[in-house]
Formats: C-alpha cells, structure tokens, sequence
C-alpha cells in the first residue's frame, strides 16, 4: 500500500511541476497581451489629445474612418487577451481533470482493500488475530505476533483515514472544475460578443469607404485631408529628428547612428500596387502625389525593418492608420504605415531584417498592403532607388 502510495505522489509532483510550467509560460502571454492592449489604449489617447489641438482645420471624413479603424484595432487585441485567457482556463480544466482522474484511480483501489479487509474482519470476528496468539510457541513470537497485528490496524486505519481525506479533495476538485467550466463559457461568450463588434466595425468601414468612391462630393474634401496628412506626417518628421538631435547635444557620448552605406532592405515580399510619384487615388480619384510605394501583401504579414536605426514614433496618423517611422542616420528615414499592429516603441534601436509590426489596412486603403516610404531628412524620394533588389 505505501508503495502504491509514494508512486501515485511521485506522478502528481511530476504533474504538478508540468503544470506549474505551463501556468508561468501562459501567464506570461497573458501579461503581454495586456500590455499590448493597454500600449494600444495609450497610443488612441495620445493620438485624440493631438487631434485635439486641430482647431477645426480637419473635416470629420477621415475622423470618422479613423475612428472605425481604432475600434478594430482595439477589438482584435480585445479577443485576442480573451483567446491566451481561454488557453489558460482549458489548460487548467484539463490538470484538474487528470488529478480527478488519478484521485478516482485511488479511491477505487482504496474502497476494494477496506473492503476486503472488512470481509476479513467480519468472517473472523476477532478470532484469527487470537488463533495466531495461542499458535505463537515462546514470548518473544508472542510480541512479535502482536507488533504486527498493531501494525495492521494502524495501516487500516491510515487507509480509512487517507480515503476520506481522498473524498473531501476529490469533491473539492469537482466544484473548482465546475466553476472553471462556467468562467470558460463566459469568456467563450465574450469572444464571440467581441468578434460581432469586430465584424460589424470592419462592415461599416466597407460601407464608409464605399460611399466615399461614390459621393464625388466628398472626394475633393478629402483628398484635401490626405495633402494635409501628408504635410503633417513631413512636419511631424522634421521635428522629430530636431528634438532627437537637440537631446544628443545635451548628452554626451553614447552611441550614434551611421547612415548605412549599402542598399535598405524590403520591409515585405510582394508587388508594388502603387509606384512613388503622381497618382490617381484608390478610393477619392483625385489626381495626389504618392509620397511613397504600396507593397501588396496580406493581413498579418511580418513587416520588417528596412535597416537597422532608432525609432522615432509608433503610433497614429490620419490617413495612414498606424505608423512606424525610423531613423537610420544621416538624415535617411523610413516610414512603415497601415499596419494592424506595432511590435516597436519609440526610442527602440532595432537591427535590419527586425519585425516591427504586421501589415494591415488601417488609414485610408482599399485593401492591406504596406505603405512604405524613404524620406531624405522630411522629404520624400523613391524608396526603389534605396532599396536592393
């Protein structure tokens, strides 16, 4: 029996120490899922209180798209926090199923050893205990006989003892897998509750761009917007390596940026939908300057640095949804926009070839596909005279 015993404690430690890995491994995904919704929270903020500051020179055309393009986001990272949350729940339904399972195992073989030992008890009534004593032939066997005996009542009663105590867990242990089950189901609940947001969010930015291309009423306005979000991506450009240069005078030493001397690297693999240059807008057909090359690729798709650098924002900017710009040095920028989610935060030095973000279709686009431009200090020039081939 003790043997029994110290086997089934030896399996429950080794699943105990499995499930104590899994539990640290999934809380820490738990963790950073949170902190990427509230990063993303932090971003809307930062962006709406900037908004803000623009005393009416904005119409609500891109605003509103803006606004449908920040619920989707936030909606994605919403489900998925609730998708590492359910792992967890399923991950601790199924170790609290198999200690179940191995206490069941137990308890069954405890009540089958009671029993027959009831039996025993039962169909000697005493008197193969006594019938041992008067078979003993000298003292010394005797006491021996009775240590035994002794020690058989007091491995019955451990037994007895071990059994309800079995009972009592095992009963505890149901009640915690149910109520484990109800969080499930109310989580599962959530989800869905969150993807019906996120598909009516994404429905009604369809239906919004489509009354963009069709109202030609509105297509001036905001084409007019898009001139201004470019402007104001250049400017926001402009002060951001002034303030990073004005802080580098204020340090002394510390590591500086180079300017690569080779070709930059492609952020993706794919086609280019729409070459740097004059162009005839997707959604508005206004005739715009592209200030940089559209490269088709498919939602979620690793987006990477084009070199190594610094990066100086991540975050919103009308028209081109969420942003990643980076300083290589010497006045060479990249600008990463559209994306459905940023890896990088400002002030982050990153390696070429590093994921920064995931394509995406946030801003004002017809499809996802990456935004990318090369800019000279603020201004824009041909990425593919910059990148390899």
């Amino acid at each position: 029996m003790r043997c029994w015993a110290l086997l089934a404690s030896v399996c429950a430690l080794c699943v105990t120490i499995a499930a104590g890995a899994f539990a640290a491994d999934i809380d820490t995904q738990i963790k950073q899922e949170e902190e990427k919704l509230q990063k993303i929270e932090r971003q809307i903020r930062f962006h709406e209180v900037e908004l803000s500051k623009i005393k009416g020179e904005e119409s609500d055309i891109l605003g509103e798209l803006e606004k449908l393009n920040k619920q989707e986001v936030l909606t994605n990272q919403r489900i998925e926090l609730l998708k590492t949350k359910e792992r967890k729940l399923e991950g601790q339904i199924k170790e609290l199923s198999a200690e179940i399972a191995e206490k069941e195992a137990f308890l069954t073989k405890a009540k089958k050893m009671l029993a027959e030992r009831l039996v025993a008890i039962y169909k000697f009534r005493g008197r193969g205990e006594f019938s041992m004593l008067l078979a003993t032939d000298s003292l010394h066997e005797a006491m021996s006989t009775t240590y035994m005996l002794r020690r058989i009542t007091k491995q019955d009663n451990e037994l007895i003892n071990e059994t309800i105590d079995q009972a009592k867990e095992l009963q505890s242990l149901r009640q915690n897998l149910e109520k484990q089950k109800a969080t499930l189901q109310a989580q599962r609940k959530e989800q869905e509750k969150e993807k019906a947001i996120l598909k009516e969010t994404i429905a009604k930015r369809e239906q919004f761009l489509e009354k963009l291309k069709n109202q030609k009423e509105y297509h001036a306005r905001a084409s007019k917007e898009l001139e201004r979000s470019q402007a104001e991506l250049e400017r926001r450009i402009q002060q951001l390596l002034q303030e990073k240069q004005r802080l580098a005078q204020l340090r002394s030493g510390g590591a500086t940026l180079t300017r690569p001397k080779g070709k930059l690297s492609w952020p993706v693999n794919g086609a280019i939908n729409s070459p740097f240059g004059m162009r005839v807008h997707p959604v508005f057909k206004t005739k715009t300057v592209h200030t940089g090359i559209d490269i088709k690729a498919s939602k979620g798709t690793p987006v990477k640095a084009a070199e190594k650098g610094e990066v100086l924002f991540a975050g919103w900017l009308r028209g081109f949804g969420q942003v990643i710009i980076i300083d290589h040095g010497g006045d060479l920028v990249t600008v990463y926009a559209h994306l459905s989610s940023m890896d990088v935060s400002e002030g982050q030095r990153v390696t070429r070839g590093q994921t920064i973000g995931r394509v995406g279709n946030t801003g004002v686009t017809t499809a996802p596909h990456l935004h990318f431009e090369v800019r000279e200090g603020s201004k824009a020039v041909d990425p593919l005279k910059y990148l390899g081939q």
